[in-house]
């Protein structure tokens, strides 16, 4: 069932599916609330307001208590969550998490930190796949870094254009199957060692970019007139598109009163299940959605 809610008058920052019983959707309002929802009914499940961490006290028993109530109603751990200037990735199992802040990074395994080297660039966007705990992060210099919990696996130029203005971004599949980097321009495809290489040029400004924990789908923005489109995550041939207003509209409300957004609104937040679930934000509605909902797009033949 496709479903919606008007949730706050405020844009969305986040959204996360998290799988368990029952599966969740995370929106985050506010960098410190989390509201919980049924993936499937939209049926709210519970709320959180995160306090109490302080992340200059990281050596602290305080610190590792506050770390273990970052937990959703299904006991999943929360993927990410920001505390001050410092946001927190953490892996499936909670055994790992990745610390980003002021473009630095560093990870804390079994309760010890570990800077990772970047070779004095600032990270503008990092990506932590959260079964394996593999880490990529994209530098000032459009470099990708990688590594494997804290070893490094090697520094790729992935030959971006980083306009300013244009927010780049970095997302995982699980196991480090793929990994996407996006400029706002076009969308590279590589893998855990960067040895394979696809590059899609998009015609148009991309805005947010979600991928399925498997990698068999990429979901992407446009910034200029709210067409969400997936792509195949293997080649990056595009599958479907639609306006996301569209599949507001037709989606189920499950409040009594509530608005829909203006269609010049751009997507602030964007995820895709394994199952083709597709979950995005524009101001502070969220709508939960099937990529089949979507129109499919031409495939290419081959010419005889």
């Amino acid at each position: 069932m496709a479903w919606r809610v008007h949730l706050t008058n405020q844009a969305i920052q986040r959204l996360d599916i998290l799988k368990g019983k029952p599966s969740l959707l995370a929106v985050w309002t506010r960098r410190d609330r989390v509201h919980c929802f049924n993936l499937n009914t939209g049926a709210e499940v519970g709320e959180q307001t995160i306090n109490g961490g302080k992340s200059d006290e990281r050596k602290s028993a305080a610190w590792q208590v506050f770390l273990k109530g970052l937990t959703a109603p299904n006991n999943a751990p929360l993927p990410q969550v920001r505390v001050g200037g410092l946001t927190i990735l953490t892996t499936d199992d909670g055994l790992m998490r990745l610390y980003a802040s002021d473009g630095t990074l560093s990870v804390e395994i079994e309760g010890k930190e570990i800077p990772l080297e970047t070779g004095g660039k600032g990270v503008i966007a990092v990506g932590l796949d959260r079964f394996l705990g593999l880490v990529a992060a994209l530098d000032e210099d459009g470099k990708l870094h990688i590594f494997q919990q804290h070893i490094p696996v090697g520094v790729f130029d992935m030959e971006l254009d980083l306009e300013t203005g244009v927010m780049p971004a970095v997302v995982l599949a699980r196991g480090g199957a793929a990994i996407f980097v996006t400029d706002g321009r076009k969308i590279i495809r590589t893998d855990s060692g960067a040895k394979s290489r696809k590059v899609f040029e998009a015609h148009y400004f991309i805005g947010r970019m979600a991928c399925s924990p498997d990698g068999s789908l990429l979901a992407a923005s446009d910034t200029d007139n709210g067409v969400i489109r997936l792509y195949n995550g293997k080649d990056l041939t595009p599958t479907h598109q639609r306006h996301a207003i569209d599949l507001l509209a037709e989606a189920t409300q499950v409040q009594l009163i509530a608005d829909l957004p203006p269609e010049n609104i751009a997507l602030s937040a964007l995820a895709v299940s394994d199952k083709g679930l597709l979950a995005f934000a524009m101001s502070g509605v969220v709508c939960v959605t099937e990529g089949d909902q979507m129109d499919a797009l031409p495939r290419p033949q081959a010419l005889l």
